[in-house]
């Protein structure tokens, strides 16, 4: 295999993606109420994101220049280049910020996406880089592109799904009169606050996730997260907009009914996040004195094979102690899933194909996991 072209097609991509990230950075700047994120603008300092975009800005340029030259995506290198120059005529790291915010009601989590996309993508890439399960599975696999654009558009559109879990919870917290309840959980050490967050949540998704599993009208949205066929970081980001509204309000809203604090709840979503993209990876570590105790990526792995007779199984996302105690554990020592992804028919490999896709005949979305019997016996 000769590296020299793949390198330069890698810097050539690279250059892109900090163009486009950089320019997007400074629209940011320039309009902070309508794309930041306001519990979000509280963790992170101005001058972090400033230093973040001078870095990204710079090397993009260096990237590009010798990927213009000698790449045959030179077209990609120019296009990020472009981005920069435009980034930087838009003022750049120095770009001044507007004081006094007006937050609206409705926003677009922009920061989210790029802190988010560019930490994750330089953690896990980098780890599956050296430790891939898969080895000749390379890091721009097939259908990057559209869990790259599920990724951008189910972060993006956070303050929107903010809201709409926000509504619901608002009203029952009314209606129910948990003040007292509330309080009592508020009280607790932070630590006993994270474990029943984790329980109450992974409690709450592993019913959630077997009810798409086994109904057919839920698993029409949750067959776009099986149609991925390559597990990485970047697979589990393939996740229709009405399978995360679903599952984030019945996992989360009870969160806020309970009345955790808010310095629980803000250190245990990171922690979700990071253990969702985990589970995904292509990493060949089997983990197995950890694998009834904490999801691992052989664990979830099994539960996106279409292997035969595997089907099924290991629906939680933190606990695998749940699926022991339900009868859906499965993780053969020493053995890995062979296949992944649903059978025929397959969607296309687009994001508006996947976004349609649960609307269409039920024929046309019907897949092979739905339940008809125990989990794991059907051919």
């Amino acid at each position: 295999m000769n590296i020299r072209p793949v390198f330069l097609s890698g810097m050539a991509w690279m250059s892109l993606f900090l163009g486009i990230m950089s320019l997007l950075a400074v629209f940011a700047f320039h309009f902070p109420e309508y794309l930041t994120t306001p519990r979000l603008r509280q963790v992170y300092e101005e001058s972090q994101v400033r230093a973040l975009l001078h870095a990204a800005m710079l090397l993009c340029g260096l990237l590009a220049v010798p990927a213009v030259l000698f790449s045959r995506l030179r077209l990609h290198a120019l296009f990020g280049l472009a981005c920069l120059l435009l980034a930087w005529l838009a003022g750049g790291p120095n770009v001044a910020l507007q004081a006094g915010i007006q937050q609206p009601r409705f926003y677009l989590s922009l920061d989210w996406v790029l802190l988010d996309l560019v930490l994750m993508a330089a953690l896990f890439i980098n780890i599956e880089m050296w430790f891939r399960l898969k080895p000749e599975q390379g890091i721009l696999r097939h259908g990057w592109r559209v869990d790259l654009a599920h990724y951008v558009a189910n972060h993006l559109f956070n303050g929107v799904i903010v809201v709409a879990l926000f509504v619901p919870a608002n009203f029952l917290e009314k209606f129910l009169g948990l003040e007292t309840l509330q309080s009592a959980m508020a009280s607790l050490p932070l630590w006993l606050q994270l474990v029943l967050l984790m329980l109450v949540t992974d409690f709450a998704q592993y019913w959630t996730h077997r009810a798409f599993h086994h109904f057919p009208l839920l698993w029409r949205f949750h067959r776009i997260h099986h149609s991925v066929q390559a597990m990485d970081w970047l697979a589990g980001s393939r996740l229709h907009i009405v399978d995360v509204l679903v599952t984030r309000s019945i996992s989360l809203v009870p969160l806020v009914l309970l009345g955790f604090s808010n310095d629980a709840i803000n250190l245990y979503l990171p922690i979700l996040a990071l253990q969702a993209v985990f589970i995904h990876s292509n990493l060949r570590f089997e983990m197995a004195p950890l694998q009834k105790i904490i999801t691992t990526p052989k664990y979830h792995h099994w539960h996106h094979t279409r292997d035969a007779g595997c089907t099924d199984r290991n629906f939680a996302v933190s606990l695998p102690l749940l699926d022991i105690l339900f009868g859906t554990y499965y993780s053969p020592p020493g053995k890995w899933p062979e296949r992944y992804g649903v059978k025929d028919p397959q969607i296309p490999e687009t994001y508006l194909a996947h976004l349609f896709a649960p609307f269409r005949s039920p024929h046309a979305t019907s897949g092979a996991r739905i339940q008809t019997s125990a989990p794991g016996d059907r051919p």
